[in-house]
């Protein structure tokens, strides 16, 4: 029930399909970088998940323009509660929570906490 009231909330606040929702970007030495962006979500139908994500990826130059952008939906899973993770194909990333640190520098933890921190002001 949790997992429903919080969806309608992520569906509420996450931007229409044109305006992905980056959560996670890697910077190179070279000025490139690379982003993560959640193309669509759903509540998951497994009972061992809370959310169903489809994951995008584009390169940018130094200017930020677009160098590639991935047109294939990359399926992730994500668990909210104890135990945390998140699922690629058949992997599971557990998450050691509480995700305190105020950087994160992992896109599972980054993917994890759009969908399952609370926010706080």
């Amino acid at each position: 029930m949790r997992a429903i009231a919080f969806f309608a909330g992520v569906m509420v606040a996450t931007p229409s399909m044109a305006e992905q929702v980056v959560f996670y970007t890697a910077h190179f030495p070279d000025a490139t970088s690379v982003q993560l962006s959640v193309l669509n979500n759903s509540v998951s139908h497994d009972s061992d998940y809370d959310f169903e994500v489809a994951i995008g990826l584009a390169e940018t130059d130094a200017t930020g323009a677009v160098r590639y952008e991935d047109t294939g939906k990359h399926r992730a899973r994500v668990r909210c509660n104890y135990p945390a993770y998140v699922s690629v194909g058949a992997r599971r990333y557990p998450m050691a929570l509480p995700l305190s640190r105020s950087t994160h520098d992992d896109w599972k933890e980054n993917l994890w906490m759009t969908f399952c921190a609370v926010p706080s002001s």
